[in-house]
């Protein structure tokens, strides 16, 4: 089922990655476990997160929790606006163990809405 859902995903929607980070793995630098059109910001399992997860794993390390961001606005290396949404995850004792990401590529909505 995962299969279906994946293929739907990537045919109705090219513009809209989800991603998944594993945070347990010895290396985060290498945390994506599961990518849906990485093309959107150029990436593919076993890459790294964002700038912004890492800060939040830095954050957590010096005892600050992270939180959930909804609907925020980043700029890819290559030009891209993303409308994005993060999600973290934690264990039963608190440690975060996944990242759940969503990234939008609003590039094309903005240049109509300044057109």
């Amino acid at each position: 089922t995962t299969e279906i859902y994946t293929l739907s995903l990537h045919d109705a929607l090219p513009i809209c990655e989800v991603v998944i980070h594993d945070l347990k793995t010895s290396e985060p630098e290498h945390s994506i476990v599961y990518i849906v059109n990485g093309h959107v910001t150029n990436r593919d399992i076993g890459d790294g997160p964002s700038n912004a997860v890492f800060d939040a794993i830095r954050n957590q390390e010096k005892g600050a929790t992270p939180e959930d961001h909804t609907g925020y606005l980043m700029k890819t290396a290559d030009g891209k606006i993303l409308k994005c949404s993060t999600s973290y995850i934690h264990d039963d004792d608190g440690t975060l163990h996944y990242v759940f990401g969503i990234n939008y590529d609003i590039t094309k909505l903005t240049m109509i809405e300044s057109a």
